[in-house]
């Protein structure tokens, strides 16, 4: 059975979103609302609308995580259902993610540390964050226990509780482990079902927690349920075949990797492996139908629920959805728009698994690079923003205008010319050390975290 590419594809181009995006959060805002937010003289931006906006749309990137992930780690298990090596393949599973997710991690975080106790960064942390820090340049002891901590924190999905981070990003990673750990605990108890009964119950479950505003569990078992589907109607490999589930945001179990920055496009057109489902040219040529028709429709409908604004509130467009959403997600702007952006991932997902034509731009080199750097690109791009944005955007501003560039509204201002370069400029060299840095992430830290795993799994099973 062929390599699932396109979620590659599409995983890398949500982290490069995510990475673009966080290049601009904290200074400038207006992309990341709707084209009717007030006052208007700061908005009414073309890039505001559907559907060039989903470049902004950050959020609605994470919950596309989370349904890439539900799928990923579930395929290559629901494929082994019958074999007799299931529940050794589960137990697995299940040891190596929690390394999987959380070396990289704290190897992210430990370096953020390192930084902030050489007082490098240049950000407008939060106040009430930094009351909870040691400070720069004491009590380096101190430093080690906040990332003990705040490790803790992340681990424990239980009582989990966001204690502010260098890099804010790593919110989403006690979410991952814990959706990881309700889809394993699904796959197992569900197990001794008829396909058809888990068919139907999965959505079931899935909307309870949608119901009740667990976006990320819903998005997480939707993933589920669109293996279940791929695995009933597809034939299974033969028992000897290795599985792969090596292609979701926090697990890379290939082994096919760059040497080094210089060969890896070379190597790229390798990574897709070769097709398993018979010859292309001998299948009919594509035509329409009414579940074409209806994937269409969904792709456009999730696509354009991705798209919707962070505003604290339902712009005009969406603001139809109000009538639609459960009484338990009223008045909790960060449930219903995390609800509603993950409903948009899933009809998304589920489309471009039904319409070949939109997995092909997602299985091209380029993009395909990118996702296999993405779980480093998400882990990184903050620090490198931390530590370079601002000096960087403010040296090019003041060579351009020989002023100083004070605040964004002052700079923009004073010369707008000088502005936009300097933004601009300063994105595209930092986003070029931001893909670099992933690459060799990757390589170093994000392969060994990989062959750590394994080795702890060998040395616990039997």
């Amino acid at each position: 059975m062929e390599r699932t590419k396109w979620l590659d594809g599409l995983r890398g181009i949500a982290a490069a979103i995510v990475a673009a995006d966080h290049f601009f959060m904290s200074d400038v805002w207006h992309p990341f609302v709707s084209f009717w937010t007030d006052p208007p003289e700061g908005n009414r931006h073309f890039v505001q609308l559907p559907p060039i906006r989903i470049l902004f749309s950050a959020h609605g990137m994470v919950t596309l995580f989370m349904v890439i992930s539900g799928y990923a780690i579930s395929i290559s298990l629901l494929k082994a259902r019958n074999s007799p090596q299931f529940l050794a393949r589960v137990s697995s599973a299940v040891v190596r993610r929690i390394f999987r997710i959380y070396l990289p991690v704290l190897v992210t975080a430990s370096l953020a540390q390192v930084f902030y106790f050489f007082d490098l960064y240049h950000w407008p942390f939060d106040q009430g964050f930094l009351d909870t820090l040691p400070q720069p340049w004491t009590a380096p002891w101190e430093h080690i226990t906040w990332v003990l901590n705040y490790m803790a924190d992340s681990i424990n999905i239980i009582a989990f509780e966001y204690r502010g981070a260098l890099n804010g990003q790593l919110w989403t990673m006690p979410i991952e482990f814990r959706g990881s750990n309700v889809v394993y605990l699904l796959i197992i108890g569900l197990s001794g079902w008829r396909a058809k009964s888990r068919f139907y119950s999965l959505p079931i479950i899935a909307s309870f927690f949608l119901w009740y505003g667990n976006w990320d569990i819903f998005g997480f078992i939707w993933g589920l349920w669109l293996a279940e589907k791929a695995t009933t109607t597809t034939p299974s490999l033969p028992s000897d075949e290795p599985l792969n589930a090596g292609f979701e945001m926090a697990e890379f179990e290939d082994e096919d990797r760059p040497n080094s920055f210089f060969t890896a496009p070379l190597r790229i057109g390798a990574w897709g492996g070769k097709r398993r489902c018979g010859n292309l040219k001998s299948r009919k040529p594509d035509c329409i139908t009414f579940s074409r028709i209806g994937a269409i429709l969904m792709f456009i409908a999730g696509y354009y629920l991705l798209c919707l604004g962070n505003d604290g509130h339902l712009p005009p467009g969406y603001q139809f959805l109000s009538v639609l959403q459960p009484a338990r997600w009223k008045d909790n702007w960060d449930i219903y728009h995390f609800c509603w952006k993950t409903i948009g991932s899933a009809m998304l997902v589920y489309a471009i698994g039904e319409l070949p034509c939109l997995q092909r731009p997602l299985n091209t080199r380029p993009v395909q690079y990118l996702g296999k750097i993405s779980f480093a690109l998400y882990l990184l791009h903050e620090t490198i923003y931390e530590l370079c944005r601002n000096p960087l955007r403010d040296f090019i501003y003041s060579i351009l205008s020989g002023q100083e560039y004070g605040t964004s509204g002052a700079a923009l201002g004073a010369d707008p010319f000088s502005f936009h370069v300097a933004w601009w400029t300063t994105g595209a060299l930092l986003g070029a050390v931001v893909i670099c840095a992933s690459h060799f992430y990757t390589i170093y830290v994000d392969d060994w975290c990989v062959a750590f795993a394994k080795k702890v799994d060998r040395w616990l099973s039997f």
